[in-house]
């Protein structure tokens, strides 16, 4: 029998622990419709005890783990929970050592946990998030990298399925810790640029429970205006103007074709498109061409055929303004490699980062394509034990070596970018938390309403020392950080040094 989605169950929840107690974590729960009595069947069965705060749905272990070395969500993830874990022993054990100057506070990664060939993070992301959040709980802990390091911080992790589905549950469990002895001030990761990241955002926003949002790759313009939520990766309109950028030192590129996935519901496709056409209109000279890809695992087009004939018609484009998930672009690129013309043409990319596309080199250069990223890193800064002076954020060198210090030992890991932007979600979140306590009482803690309240004192000199650079908000810019590093990335490299300084954002 079907799992059940968790959103049945909210009027059951009482009755439940109850029941599940007695069944082994195995129960019938009878629904109540209209004015007629129907009995609808469910089962749902928890993943690591009635107690562990998860439920399987449809395969996965959705819920909210404060123990986090109580289930692993994946064998991918075995290692750096453990490392939470420890993590959060220590922190328990500094407050009952001293349980007036180590007081502690949590904060929830609310991300995917769980991958599967609908996510819209590859199990890679989701490893590659939860280091990055883990390695700056260590150095908020151990290092005065982010102000004095009071109150100690805990890290939660809170997974609503691969594609966010369960995100209402998840939230509610989360709300009702705020109130806690050592309560949850904040919320961070939320996922990427999907509806369910947008409900959840307006939920909280909305919320009585106060909790400040921190996003680290929900790039789409849609959040920008949600109070109470800012973000550490550039927006979709910030990954546009480096591109513009670009083009105006490049202007051998003028004719250009839209290539957008026609998907159903992706706000960071949507948005990216309208902003494309909004910043880059004046190189859109060539008819548009849509394609079924990630967000529609049933209707995916693999071949791009349509596309592949239309960039050899005349006019012929000599760039493509690509509106897509990364996880179609392999497709996109063999396709154009077989295409019947050989013209040199650009593929433009705004996407935190590509990762492993670096190994499409052969296949890029046979096809004489060549991808332009608007990245939020550039692979160059972790290839080397240094990057030169001036060629990366100030705040990288600290980063890398407190990540290498964790020795996961994965060649590439930070390439894509999610461990560096969930890291300054936690730094960004981490900041707040310790601007609100000098002005507490002594024997008080930071809440989650004081955190929240911080989020746009965060400049001027109170910057977030990030992985991506000196990070500071404004009511200006609301959501979207200033000072956020964006290189552009020729993908084979080009043979040239880049032009000028990495893009960086402003007020």
């Amino acid at each position: 029998m079907a799992d059940v989605p968790l959103d049945y169950l909210a009027p059951q929840v009482p009755r439940l622990r109850t029941v599940l107690r007695r069944v082994a974590a195995v129960v019938t729960v009878l629904a109540v419709i209209g004015v007629g009595t129907v009995a609808v069947h469910r089962i749902v069965v928890s993943c690591a005890g009635v107690r562990s705060g998860l439920i399987r749905v449809d395969g996965e272990c959705v819920g909210t783990l404060t123990d986090v070395d109580r289930h692993f969500f994946s064998d991918d993830l075995r290692s750096v929970q453990a490392a939470i874990a420890r993590e959060n022993a220590w922190v328990h054990e500094q407050w009952q050592a001293d349980p007036e100057r180590n007081r502690y506070v949590r904060v929830a990664l609310l991300s995917p946990m769980t991958a599967t060939a609908k996510s819209f993070m590859s199990a890679e992301q989701i490893r590659h998030s939860v280091q990055g959040a883990y390695v700056a709980q260590r150095r908020a802990n151990h290092t005065p990298d982010f102000a004095d390091p009071r109150p100690l911080v805990q890290l939660v992790l809170a997974n609503p399925g691969s594609r966010q589905t369960q995100w209402r549950r998840v939230v509610e469990a989360l709300e009702r810790t705020t109130d806690d002895r050592h309560p949850l001030v904040a919320v961070i990761g939320m996922g990427t640029s999907i509806t369910a990241t947008r409900d959840t955002a307006h939920y909280l926003s909305a919320s009585d429970a106060d909790l400040p949002m921190v996003a680290g790759v929900a790039t789409s313009d849609e959040f920008r205006d949600i109070p109470g939520f800012v973000r550490t990766s550039p927006s979709n309109t910030d990954y546009v103007r480096a591109l513009g950028a670009y083009l105006a030192e490049n202007p051998e590129l003028r004719t250009g074709m839209l290539v957008y996935d026609d998907s159903e519901p992706d706000l960071y496709v949507r948005d990216l498109r309208a902003v494309y056409e909004r910043l880059l209109g004046r190189y859109l000279t060539v008819p548009a061409k849509a394609y079924f890809g990630a967000a529609d695992p049933e209707n995916r087009t693999q071949l791009f055929s349509t596309i592949q004939t239309s960039v050899c018609n005349t006019p012929r484009p000599d760039l493509i303004l690509y509106a897509g998930r990364a996880l179609d672009l392999d497709d996109f690129v063999h396709s154009l490699a077989v295409r019947s013309c050989r013209d040199p043409i650009s593929i433009l990319v705004g996407a935190t980062g590509l990762g492993p596309f670096a190994d499409l080199t052969p296949i890029l250069q046979q096809g004489q394509i060549t991808i332009i990223n608007a990245a939020g890193v550039d692979p160059a800064w972790f290839a080397t034990e240094s990057p030169p002076s001036g060629t990366a954020p100030d705040g990288l060198m600290p980063f890398l070596t407190a990540f290498r210090a964790e020795e996961f030992g994965e060649p590439g890991a930070l390439d894509d970018g999610y461990g560096p932007t969930h890291h300054d979600a936690m730094a960004t979140a981490v900041m707040a938390i310790r601007a609100v306590t000098p002005g507490l009482p002594p024997d008080e803690i930071p809440r989650a309403g004081n955190v929240r309240g911080q989020l746009m004192n965060l400049n001027n000199s109170s910057y977030v020392p990030g992985a991506g650079g000196r990070l500071t908000f404004t009511t200006t810019r609301m959501a979207d950080p200033i000072g956020r590093w964006i290189p552009v990335i020729s993908i084979p490299p080009s043979a040239a040094p880049p032009a000028h300084r990495p893009y960086v954002t402003s007020g």
